[in-house]
């Protein structure tokens, strides 16, 4: 087989796609497809979950705001950035991102910017995610209560907060990515190497 040439590789034909799951938080497609080659993949099966929007939200006392949840997959309670689905009233990531910081953390105001998109898994997800930072932001309200989303809000110095990401004490990937990208200078001088689950005996 002759190496691919600069550029980008040719997609597949998609032949059908019907819907298998069709549900407000989760869409699952099933497309047949067609490699240039002609091989065959039927089916492939993609998700279609809502974009996200993930706020790495600093407030005027330089204090990170994380949230603490259960989260059924693992079975765990995660220590996460303040996160939520991009509503399709939503003007854009940025309005999405405030209105899951106040409904999550009573939090609002600041400067914000937007990071990145990225995809959390390009290989069988449609969905983007957007990381948002927001610096200078200050109480504004009490969260929302929301019987299924239980939060604890913690608010910890930037450094201890990225040593505590760095070091396995934030496990989700997605916000991992974010705070790298979102606050370098600030990871890096957070002085903590990185480990594995496995280093942590879990």
């Amino acid at each position: 087989m002759s190496e691919p040439s600069e550029g980008d590789l040719p997609p597949w034909r998609v032949e059908s796609s019907r819907r298998v799951i069709d549900d407000p938080w989760l869409r699952v497609r099933a497309d047949d497809c067609v490699t240039e080659e002609g091989v065959r993949i039927a089916p492939f099966f993609v998700t279609e979950h809502p974009d996200w929007a993930i706020v790495i939200a600093v407030d005027e006392d330089d204090r990170l705001l994380l949230v603490d949840q259960y989260r059924h997959g693992w079975g765990i309670t995660s220590r996460e950035l303040p996160t939520g689905a991009v509503d399709p009233d939503d003007a854009d990531p940025i309005a999405a991102g405030q209105r899951e910081l106040l409904e999550e953390t009573g939090y609002g105001g600041g400067e914000w910017t937007l990071v990145a998109t990225l995809a959390p898994n390009p290989a069988n997800q449609s969905n983007r995610c957007y990381a948002l930072l927001a610096r200078g932001v200050r109480q504004l309200a009490k969260p929302k209560d929301e019987p299924t989303e239980r939060l604890r809000l913690i608010a910890l110095p930037v450094k201890e907060a990225m040593a505590i990401a760095r070091t396995g004490g934030i496990v989700q990937a997605m916000h991992v990515a974010a705070l790298a990208m979102a606050m370098p200078d600030e990871w890096s001088a957070s002085g903590a190497s990185a480990t594995t689950l496995s280093d942590r005996g879990k």
